[in-house]
């Protein structure tokens, strides 16, 4: 009972977890200059076209964006080791929410330079620190690999009926679920509250932060 606990509370970690990074994909693309944080290769595809086509206003900053996510990954790999609690993980939460809170504060007018690519750079620490649920893999920044392994373990299951393939394609929809979730929620909200909306994000992190210590703490007591 405490293990299927244990499962299904870590699933919702990482629904949450993915949520967070379609809302703020949408904010960013909304409200600072039509940047992704986390969807890398929609990055990629921006910076082509703008260059093909010497739109060159924001490119500074997609391209700034691509390295700083790339950055957060190296720098949090190199410590990874360390990372070898649940406990040590959360830490890496921190950062992203000081920012979240810190962004909703600055106009629209702010020079997205100075929020967007820390932003990108905290998504790649968290989407690297948060990797695996009960030996899944999974990815909480983008959905494409997700899509594609949902759609195999499916495939496999249909033709094998292997219900662990069963179990891993529902645990995958649940993700594409949670980051569509998001960037819909997102788009609604910041048509209402404009460059506050990233707050909700900083709530729900710090609500995931605190639970997760205070489950931490009755699971080692």
């Amino acid at each position: 009972m405490l293990k299927k606990h244990s499962e299904v509370h870590s699933h919702l970690l990482a629904c949450l977890l993915t949520f967070c990074a379609g809302f703020i994909d949408a904010y960013t693309f909304i409200e600072r200059g039509g940047t992704l944080v986390a969807g890398q290769t929609g990055n990629v595809v921006f910076l082509s076209v703008a260059i093909v086509h010497d739109h060159l206003g924001d490119i500074e900053v997609k391209l700034v964006t691509l390295l700083c996510f790339m950055t957060g990954i190296f720098l949090i790999t190199l410590v990874r080791p360390k990372l070898t609690t649940s406990r040590r993980r959360l830490i890496t939460l921190v950062p992203l929410i000081i920012l979240c809170i810190w962004a909703g504060f600055q106009p629209k007018n702010s020079w997205n330079m100075l929020i967007v690519p820390p932003l990108g750079f905290c998504m790649g620490v968290v989407t690297t620190a948060f990797t695996e649920v009960r030996g899944r893999f999974y990815n909480n920044a983008f959905m494409t690999g997700n899509l594609k392994r949902m759609m195999m373990a499916l495939g496999e299951y249909i033709s094998g009926r292997d219900k662990t393939q069963l179990s891993e394609a529902l645990f995958l929809s649940r993700l594409v679920l949670s980051f569509v979730i998001g960037a819909i929620i997102s788009a609604k909200l910041t048509s209402i509250y404009r460059i506050e909306t990233i707050w909700l994000v900083a709530i729900l992190l710090i609500v995931i932060l605190l639970a997760e210590l205070f489950i931490n703490r009755r699971l080692k007591n």
